[in-house]
């Protein structure tokens, strides 16, 4: 879990896989702020996470990447705020995006969360 405890469960089949990033509030400056809105961020993870759990790990194999993405989309962002723009960086999600690449299976089928994750995306 993120030290800030914000918890994002992907569960992908049967087989428990969670992951702990989650919108949070942003102290990121103007210059900071990210061009993506929240809903992208957490697509372009979700894909990664997913991508990797179900194509690299075989957790999840009788899912399809859109039926893992969509089904663990409200756990990440919800309702309007998946359509406000992210005070998260490109960068910081290329960085969770890396990390979750580089996270060996047990820790991604244990819950694991890499620390480039927490807190992305950050919302308004």
């Amino acid at each position: 879990m993120t030290p800030a405890g914000h918890v994002l469960t992907l569960v992908l089949a049967s087989a428990p896989i969670a992951c702990t990033i989650a919108p949070t509030a942003s102290d990121a400056g103007a210059s900071d702020a990210g061009s993506q809105t929240v809903g992208d961020q957490c697509t372009a993870i979700l894909t990664e996470l997913c991508q990797q759990g179900v194509g690299r790990c075989g957790i999840g194999l009788a899912y399809t990447l859109d039926e893992c993405v969509s089904a663990n989309m409200p756990t990440c962002c919800a309702g309007t705020t998946c359509s406000e723009q992210s005070l998260s960086p490109e960068a910081a999600v290329d960085a969770c995006k890396q990390a979750i690449d580089a996270e060996d299976c047990n820790s991604m089928a244990n819950s694991v969360t890499p620390d480039a994750c927490s807190g992305v995306p950050q919302k308004p």
